[in-house]
């Protein structure tokens, strides 16, 4: 569901970053607080301490009033200063959030990574918490749920260490989103009710009632419809009376499409209103494109494939650079419409533009798994060319000839990972522990990239069903703490498990797509892997 993505944002990067030293005042235009903050940089010391933060809260202030090149400039000159490791974090972790607003996810990860390398070397616990929080946020919009679930993991296990209940409540709420989004309903209620009632204790009414509407939201994706309109209805009155506009507005919005699942066209245009009616109350002049796809979807079920088709692509305006599945639901939408109406050429052309829009996205999940070597310390030990193989994309759509049903599904390839050993034969000797080292977490690695890439799969299943590793439950939900230590050089064991990591990829291979471009170099590389192997003391432990 996308109907809480601006609070999802705000829950991202809601943590302070100091005491205030501009006194912002919140009731007037954001210009002013600028004005102010300006002025009161100009009377501090040149590279003191107020002086910092005074110029990171004028970068705040920059991006909240939409200005992110004046934002980043101000960073980037902070940066050109001496400054200390604690000062260093809070930069690079604005740098960060400025590239997650502009949806450069991969430029963000990297400013990530780097505040996580901050914080471990100020062994500050709650920044450590607070970077995990971060990175987790950005692998879920990048679509990589099972290591953004690892990363809310960690931030909440740190989170319950410092006894801190907000963060607690916080990431309770971010897991019970992933849980949602990856079908695990159950867990996801469990979540956003512990969340509901930590929210509670800590006296956020605003963040609880925004939470048992997320609750609701999981009981319409369980088809349990009464149940997420009796969550609302609790919500509603309380969400009016206190001014709580935007909250009240995806309340509804949720209503409307509880009434079109069940075909109660008129109540959907009904709450549909009453949301608009809201949503004009709020000092926002952004439409709300899920009310927007969701209206359209109305004018469809009427048989006013028109006025639909006007809607979506006014929605896709908006979105047509977006890789998101807001986006792809605009899309397919559209071509459903198209289809509808007999609109054959038009639907083909919205299924060309869709299938550009994945293979840029699919370009992003390739760039997302070179990031993902470098940060397991896998370099290569010589210049390597860089193919990337995109997707061949299909959607899968109705039909677009008479009678005919066309159907497009798309078949994943990323990029070729960093080749990170020298193309050597399978008998020529890898000297250093090193190397061995190295040549195991990349098995692991491109072991699990097969795996998610051509089954769709978890790296949890995996686990499941290779029967090589153990699944863990924490706090209700599974996870593969064993398997994950062997996806980076530092967290590899000393004595690793060769029959595990070997046994492994060859159950990747036995049962993944054969055809995969990295089919061939993972049985090289497990070769060669199996040498090592035996020469070592520990192979059979």
């Amino acid at each position: 569901m996308f109907l809480n993505i601006v609070f999802i944002i705000f829950l991202l990067f809601s943590y302070p970053i100091s005491a205030s030293v501009c006194e912002q005042n919140k009731s007037v235009d954001i210009t002013s607080d600028i004005l102010t903050c300006k002025q009161k940089i100009s009377k501090l010391k040149p590279h003191s301490t107020a002086s910092f933060e005074a110029k990171l809260e004028l970068a705040v202030l920059y991006r909240q009033a939409g200005d992110l090149a004046l934002a980043n400039s101000e960073l980037e000159q902070l940066l050109s200063q001496s400054l200390s490791i604690s000062q260093q974090y809070h930069v690079t972790r604005q740098l960060g959030i400025n590239a997650y607003r502009q949806r450069g996810y991969i430029q963000s990860l990297t400013y990530f990574h780097k505040t996580q390398k901050l914080a471990t070397q100020l062994k500050n616990l709650s920044y450590e918490g607070q970077t995990s929080n971060d990175l987790a946020n950005i692998y879920q919009a990048l679509g990589d749920l099972d290591t953004a679930l690892t990363l809310f993991l960690n931030s909440y296990d740190i989170a319950k260490q410092l006894n801190d209940l907000k963060r607690q409540a916080v990431t309770l709420n971010n897991l019970g989103n992933i849980s949602r989004d990856i079908n695990q309903l159950d867990d996801a209620i469990v979540s956003f009710r512990q969340a509901h009632l930590l929210h509670t204790q800590l006296g956020n009414q605003t963040k609880a009632n925004h939470t048992l509407i997320s609750l609701a939201e999981v009981f319409f994706k369980k088809l349990q419809f009464d149940k997420a309109i009796n969550l609302i209805n609790t919500t509603l009155t309380q969400l009016n009376n206190s001014g709580a506009h935007t909250q009240a507005s995806r309340a509804y919005l949720l209503l409307a499409e509880i009434a079109l699942a069940q075909n109660k066209l008129n109540e959907a245009q009904k709450w549909l209103a009453t949301q608009k009616r809201t949503r004009s109350l709020i000092q926002n002049d952004k439409v709300d494109q899920r009310a927007l796809l969701i209206e359209a979807k109305l004018k469809q079920l009427e048989g006013n494939d028109t006025e639909a088709q006007v809607l979506l692509k006014q929605g896709l305006a908006k979105n047509h650079n977006q890789n998101s599945q807001l986006t792809e639901l605009f899309y397919i939408a559209l071509a459903q419409s198209q289809q509808q109406s007999k609109q054959y050429r038009d639907a083909l052309s919205t299924l060309e533009d869709y299938n550009t829009m994945l293979r840029q996205n699919r370009a992003d999940t390739a760039n997302l798994y070179q990031l993902r070597l470098k940060q397991a310390d896998i370099l290569p030990n010589k210049p390597q060319h860089n193919y990337l193989t995109l997707y061949n994309i299909l959607a899968v759509f109705s039909a677009f000839i008479v009678g005919v049903l066309l159907s497009y599904k798309y078949l994943a390839q990323t990029s070729k990972p960093l080749n990170t050993v020298n193309n050597a034969a399978p008998n020529e000797a890898i000297d250093t522990e090193q190397d061995t080292r190295q040549l195991i977490v990349e098995v692991m690695t491109l072991s699990l990239s097969i795996w998610e890439q051509t089954s769709s799969k978890t790296r949890i299943e995996l686990a499941e069903e290779s029967k090589m590793w153990k699944v863990n439950i924490d706090d209700g939900r599974l996870r593969v703490r064993t398997l994950e230590r062997y996806l980076a050089i530092k967290t590899l064991p000393k004595k690793p498990r060769w029959h595990n990591i070997i046994k492994t990829a060859h159950y990747v291979i036995n049962h993944c797509n054969e055809e995969h471009e990295d089919i061939h170099k993972l049985k090289q590389q497990i070769q060669k892997l199996e040498i090592l192997a035996k020469a070592s003391p520990h192979y059979l432990t």
